[in-house]
């Protein structure tokens, strides 16, 4: 039975930007994370090493696509997800099923082409009561998960459309097999990071006033 209780909680939103376009990711940086899968390549650079009850992650990062067909991602703002077993944060990009009823942007990569990203991932870490003890295992690493199309015929109607998402039930009923067929994953190195617990869990009991 496990002592500590976590929720990671965040939401994927078309209101928000989820990756704009930036500089390419600085090979010499330190807080790099990589991933490669199938010819598919993921090169991101974490900015800043705390984690937090709450949080938010900036990152950059590049896709490499050296395949000779394209591949494509959904414009989404980036999940999180945290596995208390590996002590580890997972940032998500794109997405592994379509909505229910809205469909995101896709972002298409050609063959042998590369573009860059910036993006923001909010992490919110809650710890149960019992959770702060002096045995707790702290969240202490972070990875980068890509969730992308191998096969973009199917998506054409999405694919780097103007709008950040398109509200059609029926088209998001119709592509739900073929998005969660298509789905590929590259999941990158993990980056260690240092835990910062708020001041309440490192002093729970405040000292008691004197009575004059």
């Amino acid at each position: 039975m496990k002592v500590c209780s976590w929720v990671v909680v965040s939401a994927a939103l078309f209101v928000a930007a989820s990756c704009s376009s930036s500089k390419p990711v600085d090979m010499s940086e330190p807080r790099r994370v990589v991933g490669t899968e199938n010819d598919v390549r993921v090169d991101a650079e974490v900015i800043g090493d705390t984690l937090q009850t709450s949080t938010v992650i900036s990152l950059k990062y590049d896709v490499t696509n050296n395949r000779a067909v394209p591949i494509a991602f959904a414009d989404l703002v980036p999940e999180t997800n945290y596995d208390p077993d590996t002590r580890t944060v997972t940032i998500n990009l794109g997405s592994e099923v379509p909505g229910h009823e809205l469909l995101p942007r896709l972002v298409s990569i050609p063959p042998g082409g590369r573009k860059s990203f910036s993006a923001a991932a909010h992490v919110n870490i809650i710890v149960g009561e019992s959770a702060a003890t002096p045995l707790t295992r702290y969240p202490n690493a972070l990875q980068i998960k890509l969730n992308f199309l191998g096969d973009t015929k199917p998506f054409q109607e999405l694919i780097d459309i103007p709008e950040r998402g398109v509200y059609n039930p029926k088209l998001a009923d119709a592509l739900f097999p073929t998005w969660l067929d298509r789905n590929e994953v590259v999941l990158t190195n993990s980056l260690p990071m240092r835990w910062q617990a708020p001041r309440e869990m490192l002093n729970p009991f405040p000292p008691r006033r004197r009575r004059p």
